[in-house]
């Protein structure tokens, strides 16, 4: 009885033994895993960084001024065409003509200019 007694706790201690080593093998892969997961979650961000940075740069105001200019031929408004908030009651008092009217009158500047206000 006692040898059998000692048979069943070397079969137990042996399970325990290999289960033992089997969970520390998974958690040693577990940490491996973790540590690769935090490599690569530091490289996305420096990532993200260096992204933004760049985004930063394609939408400086400048940068894209320049380039308006250069490929397209944007230029900045004239302040002398913009309109002042006290002028626009004398364009809305201004008698406004039928384009009918104002296209039997000869050109169609001289009728922007009449409906339009001053240019």
């Amino acid at each position: 009885m006692i040898r059998a007694l000692n048979v069943l706790a070397f079969i137990v201690a042996s399970v325990l033994a290999i289960a033992l080593y089997i969970a520390k093998t998974e958690a040693q892969e577990a940490r491996q895993r973790l540590v690769e997961i935090r490599t690569d979650l530091a490289e996305e961000r420096r990532q993200i960084n260096v992204l933004n940075v760049d985004v930063a740069h394609l939408e400086d105001p400048d940068r894209l001024r320049a380039l308006a200019r250069q490929y397209l031929g944007f230029e900045p408004l004239d302040p002398r065409r913009e309109v002042a908030m006290s002028d626009l009651p004398l364009l809305i008092e201004q008698p406004a003509q039928p384009y009918a009217v104002a296209a039997n009158e000869g050109s169609s500047e001289s009728a922007v200019r009449e409906v339009g206000g001053q240019q």
